[in-house]
């Protein structure tokens, strides 16, 4: 198979058996489930992927050159495609049917979109010190501990991931919430990227201004 598409594979597998948990899970410890699933998957599609799951997550890992544009844009439409196969097949198990995109609703309160920025900018800041120390089998625990954490402080459950929120926006989420949800994610992103070079290790930093110094 080609490496491109085992990997874009792989990412949409991840975020649907994801979507799913998240679509079909009820009771008490919905949110403990979910988390367990995504730490699952994460862990199983790492060695093929790097198990992203998450069009933010992809985007910091271009933004600091680990894949191409061309990887990045197929992980992207696989984990969008992965968010909506899971939302159906989250529906089927939980004995309904796909919604579909609903007319739009009303605007939504600053909680909700303040909730997705910390919520996103937790995750990729967690997933981004762990990759900047060298810790990156620590990811998949430490993913599920955010996940269950911010799930208790925001409204939206943390989302913190814009194929989630894609998936959602099919299965009842009006169309204008879930893009403001995005956008808020993508909002999250760029704080945690800032937050990381703020408190990036002096080494790396020192290698940054030799980098800057040698092309000027």
């Amino acid at each position: 198979m080609n490496p491109l598409l085992k990997k874009a594979l792989a990412e949409f597998l991840g975020v649907a058996v994801f979507l799913t948990a998240i679509t079909a899970g009820v009771g008490p410890f919905k949110v403990v489930a979910l988390a367990l699933t995504l730490g699952l998957m994460i862990m199983v599609t790492g060695p093929v992927s790097g198990g992203h799951l998450n069009p933010a997550v992809s985007l910091f890992f271009y933004s600091r050159r680990a894949i191409t544009l061309g990887d990045l844009l197929a992980y992207i439409a696989a984990q969008l495609a992965g968010g909506a196969f899971g939302a159906y097949l989250g529906s089927v198990l939980a004995g309904g049917t796909l919604k579909g995109f609903t007319a739009f609703g009303q605007s939504l309160p600053t909680n909700y979109i303040v909730g997705e920025v910390v919520a996103t900018a937790g995750l990729v800041w967690l997933i981004g010190t762990l990759v900047q120390h060298a810790k990156p089998e620590a990811i998949p625990y430490s993913v599920t501990a955010w996940i269950i954490a911010a799930a208790t402080f925001t409204v939206t459950g943390a989302q913190a991931n814009p194929a989630v929120t894609f998936g959602l926006m099919l299965n009842g989420l009006a169309p204008n919430q879930g893009a403001v949800l995005i956008l808020a994610e993508l909002v999250g992103l760029m704080a945690a990227v800032l937050l990381l070079i703020v408190f990036a290790p002096a080494a790396k930093k020192a290698t940054a201004k030799k980098a800057a110094s040698k092309k000027k």
